[in-house]
């Protein structure tokens, strides 16, 4: 309006000044005229042309004008306030001079007025503006009712009362609007000499206010917010303030306004959604612009008592744009997002729990000056997620300086496994950050033994946010690297964590490396290469020192396994960590300072074609085995192979054995799945207790003592036989068998026959045989060369020679090869001796069951012996067996060693006979001499498998007759004695 105002003013001025020169021209000549008035149809001068002009004089002037055209004069100019204020002031002038103008079609060049004034109306039209009114004079003062002024390039228009004081110069107006035709409203206009007060306001709710851009400039950064940044139903309060006509600008002091939002969406960032309200107010006050919302969320975070405000609005060097965000929402993405509008990225986001932030932006309108960002964020028992790393805030401090970012003081938890406070200090532009983490309890326990105790430690931590986050551990010499599936540990070197771990320290895991992953869903893979390893592991009879394994922990179980599969390792909360070795050997072997020395955790173990190793000398092959591990007692069962006992199933060597036992304290307990073994091993002591049932023990005699190399054994046997040699065979229903450096014992009882053996620690031995039955004595020498009756046998010696005595009650010898042939040769001898007494002697062993093919059975006998251990000499210096049919008296002596005999046997026979003849006196002394008896004399040599013979039975059968004369002719005493007895 003012643009347009001025614009006419200015060409009505010089249009009315030319007609006055043109007056003064004709001045002369029309004085006349005028009171009679002029009327010209058309008139040219120059470059101004007139049609119907009619000029009168009555009282005022009248000015008539259908057409006046001005060609000199060219303007693209708008009516500016100032020009549209001064052509109000010119009215009152002009009407005191002319009554009426009345100029139809007032043409200057290019821009074409219609003016209509007199003492009632005003009317002026133009491509500019639009005004109609009526005058009224009072006073001095000129009241105008303003029926319609309308803007035409602003599509404006103004309804109300102006008030003119020319004298003055000032102008009033008050009355309503109408812009665009939907945004109605009041406005107030005070103009003087210097100053055009404003006021307005809106009486409909309008989407915008920008309209005011056509009267009011300002930077573009306030104009974004005042008229972009705010979207929604506004009503204009009221705006008021001052104008400095002279420097055509506000005057900022001035300026004061209020609006109100309904469902108001404000658009702090072009990069970010908007912040919705339901309802916002506006004020204007000293220059500042403040946004109140009530109620603001964002997306679906609430930002309740937060603000915006502009300091300075109108000054491009002071003005700032200030953004205070309160919210009691959680720091989740919406929030986050915000923060990344203004490039801060905060490396982390909240996803439950509390918080009570705020953040306050200061943009600055010149892009040459830094924003300034302050922001404070207050967690309570609140999921901060890094990445996908989830950790538990009981309360935290987090402060923001512009790209610092500060987290002091705040209690952390990282499940049940870790808490402390975090302190940490994060550049947001680098994605870099520096601090420490005081762990107030860091603890690892699994069956009370301490994995990692990080308990009232002080951690340094770097950090890097770039792409993946990697946290350094420093002091640990260990990083963590958080990417969008995994969280992964890597310890480059276990010695760091040496110091707290007692598990690593009891079980040697000093030396390796390890890596552990976390993923999305809780599943944790682990690999590891370890060094330097003290397990009582070994492979192919080498310790295993190094290993590499990977893992995984799901569900509270963890599987440990080695890259060849060798070793498996299952933890179970709960439950006993379980090992599993296929191929792998157990030693349990104790050394000053390794594993097996210390406590160890209790550990199932389950081997599959493994060795156990008690020490170098005891070690077990098995086929399987399960072993519990604690660091009170082994406890184990399984199958062993290669059994190294002296226990045999018949004469087969047992080399598989099923059992259970337990080793505590070096002492090794065994039995077998049947119970019919019982084990006792004293691995210190060398001593082996044994309880044995329907199993055979094997000794062997030639089996010697080496210092420290032999163990002692005791052992108490039910139904068991001792098999000695491999093929000698001490058959017993109950006995006890002490068997020990320098010291035998046996006790040993079958049916009626009782066996003693003992040899001390002196080299003293006694051997005694109670009732020999012929299937013991038979299965003791491996040979089956007696039946029926008993033998007894006493012995005793020392230092391996022993001599002792056999007695024979009631037996028959057979399958003895040296014995069979004796008697088969004399079976066949009695002719030899005497024809005449060879029918009675037949008769007497066929009637007496004698000896013959079948053997020689033995009424009573005795044999003194001696027999030396170390060369296996045998010496029967004695020999007496009383038989029916033959009797034996002489020695024997046999070499074991080289199985040679040698022996001298008289042999008494013709028993029958001579017990007849030796009743009739003087007869039996002269067939049987002295002795009363029949015998002659044989020797035995060669070996025992090839006996030789050498007799005298044809001799004696030769000399039979002239004994019989030398005893009747030289003993005649010896008769006499006969006849008297």
């Amino acid at each position: 309006m003012a643009i347009i105002a001025k614009r006419i003013n200015s060409i009505m001025l010089k249009a009315i000044k030319l007609l006055i020169l043109i007056f003064l021209f004709l001045f002369s000549v029309l004085i006349f005229l005028i009171f009679y008035g002029v009327k010209i149809d058309s008139f040219s001068f120059s470059n101004i042309s007139i049609s119907k002009l009619y000029l009168k004089y009555d009282k005022k002037l009248i000015l008539e004008v259908d057409d006046l055209l001005i060609n000199y004069i060219s303007s693209n100019k708008k009516l500016t306030t100032q020009e549209l204020k001064d052509d109000f002031l010119e009215v009152p002038k002009l009407l005191k001079y002319f009554r009426k103008i009345d100029i139809k079609r007032l043409k200057v060049k290019d821009n074409e007025f219609t003016i209509l004034i007199n003492e009632k109306e005003l009317y002026v039209d133009n491509k500019d503006i639009n005004l109609s009114a009526s005058l009224d004079f009072v006073n001095g003062k000129m009241k105008m009712n303003i029926y319609s002024m309308y803007f035409k390039s602003l599509n404006l228009t103004f309804f109300g009362e102006a008030l003119v004081e020319s004298s003055k110069n000032k102008v009033l107006f008050s009355g309503y609007f109408n812009k665009d035709n939907n945004i109605n409203g009041e406005i107030n206009l005070k103009s003087d000499d210097k100053y055009l007060d404003f006021f307005v306001n809106t009486t409909n709710s309008i989407k915008s206010i920008s309209f005011l851009k056509d009267f009011f400039r300002l930077d573009s950064i306030a104009e974004s917010w005042m008229y972009d940044n705010v979207k929604g139903d506004i009503n204009l309060k009221y705006l008021s303030g001052k104008i400095d006509l002279e420097e055509k600008e506000p005057i900022p002091s001035s300026i004061k306004g209020k609006a109100y939002v309904e469902n108001a969406h404000i658009r702090f960032n072009k990069k970010v959604k908007t912040v919705n309200t339901s309802k916002l107010e506006i004020n204007y006050d000293n220059d500042t612009l403040s946004f109140n919302l009530n109620e603001p969320k964002y997306d679906n975070s609430k930002l309740y008592g937060s603000r915006v405000y502009i300091n300075n609005l109108t000054s491009l060097d002071k003005g700032r744009v200030i953004v205070e965000l309160k919210s009691d929402s959680i720091l989740n993405d919406d929030i986050l997002e915000i923060l990344k509008a203004y490039e801060i990225k905060l490396p982390f986001k909240q996803i439950d729990g509390e918080n009570i932030s705020s953040l306050r932006l200061e943009i600055p309108y010149l892009a040459s000056k830094k924003m300034e960002i302050i922001g404070d964020f207050s967690l309570k028992n609140a999921h901060i997620q890094l990445n996908d790393f989830k950790v538990f805030v009981n309360h935290a401090n987090i402060s923001l300086k512009n790209n610092m970012v500060s987290i002091n003081n705040s209690l952390i938890k990282y499940k049940d496994l870790a808490e402390g406070k975090l302190f940490l200090n994060i550049d947001t532009k680098k994605m870099l950050a520096k601090g420490k983490v005081d762990f107030t309890d860091f603890e690892i326990i699994s069956n009370e033994k301490n994995i990692l105790n990080l308990s009232n430690k002080e951690i340094p931590l770097s950090i890097d946010f770039n792409n993946n986050t990697i946290i350094n551990l420093e002091n640990l010499n260990s990083k963590i690297v958080i990417d969008e599936n995994n969280l992964t540990l890597n310890i480059p070197n276990l010695e760091d964590f040496y110091d707290y771990s007692e598990l690593l320290k009891d079980s040697g895991l000093g030396k390796g490396d390890l890596k552990v992953s976390i993923n999305k869903n809780d599943e944790i893979f682990f690999s590891t290469n370890l060094k330097e390893l003290d397990f009582p592991f070994e492979k192919n009879t080498e310790k295993i020192t190094t290993l590499s394994a990977k893992g995984r922990i799901l569900d509270d179980i963890i599987t440990i396994k080695t890259d060849d599969s060798d070793i498996e390792i299952i933890l179970e909360k709960e439950k006993n960590p379980l090992i599993r070795l296929s191929n792998i050997d157990l030693s349990l072997e104790k050394e000053e300072d390794n594993t097996l020395n210390k406590e160890f955790l209790s550990i199932d173990l389950e081997l599959n074609n493994s060795f156990i190793k008690f020490d170098e000398k005891h070690k077990y092959k098995t086929q399987w085995a399960k072993i519990n591990l604690n660091k009170e007692i082994i406890s184990f069962e399984g199958k062993a192979l290669d059994v190294d006992l002296p226990l045999a199933k018949g004469f087969k060597k047992l080399s598989e054995l099923t059992l259970k036992g337990t080793f505590k304290d070096k002492i090794l307990e065994i039995k077998s799945k049947d119970n019919k073994l019982d084990f006792k091993y004293d691995i210190t002591k060398e001593k082996m207790f044994m309880n044995v049932q329907e199993y055979n023990v094997l000794y062997n005699t030639d089996d010697a003592f080496s210092e420290g190399e032999r163990t002692s054994y005791y052992i108490d046997g039910k139904n068991s036989n001792i098999i000695i040699n491999g093929k000698y065979v001490a058959k017993a229903e109950t006995y006890k068998f002490i068997f020990e450096e320098h010291k035998t014992d046996v006790k040993l009882k079958y049916k009626e026959t009782e066996f003693k053996y003992h040899e001390d620690f002196d080299d003293n031995l006694n051997l005694e045989a109670i009732n020999m039955s012929d299937d013991f004595l038979n299965s003791l020498i491996s040979k089956d060369i007696i039946s029926g009756g008993s033998v007894n046998l006493n012995a005793y010696g020392k230092n391996g020679f022993i001599e002792g005595t056999a007695f024979i009650k009631e037996s028959k010898i057979k399958d003895l090869a040296i014995l069979n042939n004796l008697l088969m040769f004399i079976n066949t001898s009695p002719a030899l001796i005497n024809p005449l007494f060879a029918v009675p002697s037949v008769v007497g062993m066929a009637t007496e069951g004698g000896f013959n093919i079948n053997g020689y059975r033995v009424t009573d006998g005795r044999i003194d012996f001696t027999y030396n251990f170390d060369n296996k000499l045998l010496n029967m210096y004695k020999i007496f067996t009383k038989g029916n049919g033959i009797d034996f008296e002489g020695f024997a002596n046999i070499n074991f060693n080289s199985s040679r005999i040698d022996s001298e046997l008289k042999l008494i026979f013709f028993k029958s006979y001579s017990k007849v003849v030796g009743a009739i006196p003087v007869l039996n002394y002269l067939f049987l001499g002295d002795e009363k008896r029949v015998d002659t004399e044989v020797e035995i040599y060669g070996t025992l498998d090839d006996p030789k013979y050498k007799t005298n039975v044809a001799r004696d059968g030769v000399n039979a007759p002239v004994n019989f004369l030398k005893r009747l002719i030289n003993s005649p005493m010896k008769i006499i004695d006969s006849l008297s007895e």
